[in-house]
C-alpha cells in the first residue's frame, strides 16, 4: 500500500510544470574588472594578454614608448568593448582587430577624454597606448555582450555600417572631430512611403547627414543641422530615378546608407546622440526631399503638401508649361512659421540661379499667401516655399519651422492671352504690350504693388476712354503716361477722383500716334487685395 501511494505521488509530481529558471546575466557584464599591472616587454610582437574586463596600471617610458595589450574573447564571440585611458598627460589610444589592422585612434590628455564608448571585438583585439615618457596611465577595458540599439565602432566605412532598423532608435557618439558613423537602413517601401530621420542634439556639435545608395555608396543628398537634425518626407527612390520620384518600372527603393558627421573641435565621445529613421505614409502630392534647390525641385501639377523643417528648409517645386501661361498660386499658413511664397523663371543655360518673377509675404503664422497672377514662360518655372525672413538681434534670419503642421500649396495655369495681368509688371520695362481695345482683370497685390500696361496708338485713332472699375475695400488711382523713347515718361492724365471704393476713368482722351502706358496703384500704397480683382477697359 505504501509503495502504491509513493508511485502515485511521483506521477503527480511529474505532471506539475517545472518552475521557470531565473534570468541569467551575462557573466562578463556581472564580473568586476580585474586589476592588472603592465609587464614589459609588451610591443606589437609580444602583446600582454589581459582579460576582457580589466583595469591596467602602466607607464610610458622615455623618450617614447608603445604598450600593446591583447584582449581575448571567450568562445570566439563578439564583444562590445568600452576602452578608456586615464591619468595620461599626452598619449594616444589605438585599437586593432585580431589581425592587427588599426581600427580606431583617439587622443588622451588635456581636453580629450581618451574614451572609446563601444567598439566591436571579434574573437580577439589589440589595444595600444603610445606617447612620450615618462608618464603613468590607467587603461580600463570593459567587455560586454553587444546591446541592441547601440552603435559599435568602427563604422566609418560601408562594409562596417551599423544596421539601422526602421522605427528603432540607435545611440551613438561623435568619437572625434573626424568621426563618420555609417548606418545601413534597409526597407521595403510602398509607392508613396517617405522617410523621416531624426538626430538628437549634442552640445557643441553641428551634425551633417549624407544619404548614400546601398548599391555603390554614391552620394544622393546632404542635410545640415544647427544642433538637432530633422529630415521629413525624404524620398525612398533617390537612387531609382534622377528626380527622386517613382521609377518608370514601379515602386523600387530598398534603403540607404546614412552617414552622420559632426562638426566640432574635439568630438563628443561622452555625450551620445540618438538617430531614428522611420518610414511614414505620404500623401499622393507630398513634397519629395531633398528639394532645397531648383535642380532637385519636386514636380508640381495642381497641389502639393509639405513641411518647413528643419529651420532653414527651402521647398522648390517645378512647373512645366508648353506655352507662356499665367500662374495663380495659393499657400496655406503654418501654425508655427511665417511662410513666404515666390515664383521664378528658369535661368537658362549658363545662369547660376533662376530669375525672380514675384514674391509675397503679407501674412504671418497661420495666414495664407497668394500670388494672384504671375506670367511664366514656356518650359520650366519654379515655385519656392520657405520661412519668411525676420530680424533678431539686428540680423536677418530665416529660422522659422513647423515640424508637425503641413502647408498646402495649390496652383492653376491659364493662357497668357492678354485678358489677365501678369507679374512682374511694376514698371515700363516689364510692362506687357497690349493691343487695342483692351479688356483685362488684375489685382493690386501685394501691398505697394503697381501694375503698368503699354499700348500703341496709330495715326488718326479716335479718342480713347480708359475705365478702371471699383474694387471693394481698395482705393485705386489711374495714370496715363506718354512714352518718349530714352527720355523719361510724362504723365498726361490721371484719375483719383473717388476716395475709397469707386470707379476711376479718363474719358475721350485724344492721343497722337505713339506709345503710351497706363499705371494702376493704390494712393500712398495703403490698400491691396489678393481676392478682389479690378477690371480695366481701354477703347
Amino acid at each position: 500500500m505504501r509503495r502504491a501511494l509513493l508511485v502515485a505521488a511521483l506521477l503527480c509530481a511529474c505532471r506539475e510544470k517545472a518552475a521557470p529558471l531565473p534570468p541569467t546575466e551575462s557573466p562578463l557584464a556581472a564580473a568586476a574588472p580585474e586589476r592588472v599591472r603592465e609587464q614589459e616587454p609588451n610591443d606589437f610582437q609580444r602583446a600582454q594578454q589581459i582579460p576582457a574586463r580589466a583595469v591596467v596600471t602602466g607607464s610610458l617610458q622615455a623618450p617614447k614608448d608603445d604598450d600593446w595589450y591583447r584582449v581575448g574573447v571567450p568562445g570566439g564571440k563578439t564583444l562590445a568593448l568600452r576602452v578608456e585611458l586615464k591619468l595620461a598627460r599626452d598619449a594616444f589610444l589605438e585599437t586593432y582587430d585580431r589581425d592587427r589592422n588599426r581600427t580606431l585612434r583617439v587622443h588622451a590628455g588635456g581636453e580629450d577624454p581618451g574614451v572609446i564608448p563601444a567598439m566591436a571585438c571579434v574573437e580577439a583585439c589589440f589595444v595600444k597606448v603610445s606617447g612620450t615618457g615618462p608618464q603613468d596611465y590607467e587603461l580600463t577595458v570593459l567587455g560586454a555582450d553587444p546591446q541592441p540599439g547601440q552603435e559599435l565602432e568602427p563604422n566609418d566605412r560601408a562594409v562596417d555600417a551599423t544596421p539601422l532598423q526602421p522605427g528603432k532608435p540607435v545611440q551613438g557618439t561623435y568619437l572625434s572631430a573626424e568621426d563618420e558613423d555609417w548606418y545601413r537602413l534597409e526597407v521595403t517601401p510602398s509607392a508613396t512611403d517617405v522617410l523621416r530621420i531624426e538626430v538628437t542634439a549634442v552640445a557643441g556639435v553641428r551634425p551633417d547627414l549624407e544619404v548614400r545608395a546601398l548599391s555603390d555608396a554614391s552620394l544622393l543628398a546632404t542635410f545640415h543641422g544647427a544642433d538637432a537634425l530633422l529630415v521629413r518626407d525624404l524620398s525612398l527612390h533617390l537612387a531609382d530615378s534622377p528626380d527622386g520620384g517613382l521609377p518608370d518600372g514601379g515602386a523600387a527603393g530598398g534603403g540607404y546608407y546614412l552617414v552622420l558627421k559632426g562638426h566640432s573641435r574635439r568630438g563628443a565621445p561622452l555625450a551620445p546622440y540618438t538617430i531614428l529613421a522611420a518610414v511614414e505614409p505620404g500623401a499622393a502630392d507630398l513634397e519629395v526631399e531633398p528639394n532645397d534647390d531648383p535642380q532637385h525641385a519636386t514636380a508640381l501639377h495642381e497641389t502639393a503638401t509639405g513641411f518647413i523643417a528643419p529651420a532653414g528648409d527651402q521647398d522648390w517645386y517645378r512647373i512645366h508649361a508648353d506655352a507662356p501661361m499665367v500662374l495663380h498660386a495659393e499657400l496655406t499658413g503654418a501654425d508655427r512659421a511665417d511662410l513666404e511664397l515666390a515664383a521664378y523663371a528658369d535661368a537658362g543655360a549658363g545662369a547660376e540661379k533662376p530669375r525672380l518673377l514675384a514674391r509675397v509675404n503679407e501674412g504671418g503664422p497661420r495666414e495664407a499667401e497668394v500670388l494672384p497672377s504671375v506670367g511664366i514662360p514656356a518650359g520650366d518655372s519654379y515655385v519656392l516655399v520657405q520661412a519668411a525672413a525676420r530680424q533678431l538681434d539686428g540680423k536677418w534670419v530665416r529660422d522659422g519651422e513647423d515640424r508637425q503642421t503641413p502647408y498646402r500649396l495649390s496652383v492653376q495655369l491659364s493662357p497668357d492671352d492678354g485678358s489677365t495681368e501678369r507679374e512682374p509688371n511694376d514698371d515700363v520695362a516689364t510692362a506687357p504690350v497690349l493691343s487695342l481695345p483692351i479688356q483685362l482683370k488684375g489685382w493690386i497685390w501685394p501691398r505697394k504693388d503697381i501694375d503698368v500696361f503699354r499700348f500703341h496708338v496709330g495715326a488718326g485713332h479716335a479718342p480713347l476712354s480708359m475705365i478702371l472699375s471699383a474694387v471693394r475695400g481698395v482705393d485705386l488711382q489711374l495714370r496715363l503716361y506718354e512714352l518718349r523713347g530714352d527720355r523719361p515718361a510724362e504723365v498726361i492724365g490721371s484719375s483719383d477722383a473717388k476716395r475709397g471704393e469707386g470707379e476711376e476713368k479718363l474719358i475721350a482722351v485724344p492721343l497722337k500716334e505713339g506709345d503710351y502706358a497706363l499705371e494702376i496703384s493704390s494712393p500712398r500704397n495703403k490698400d491691396a487685395s489678393a481676392t478682389q480683382a479690378y477690371s480695366l477697359s481701354v477703347e
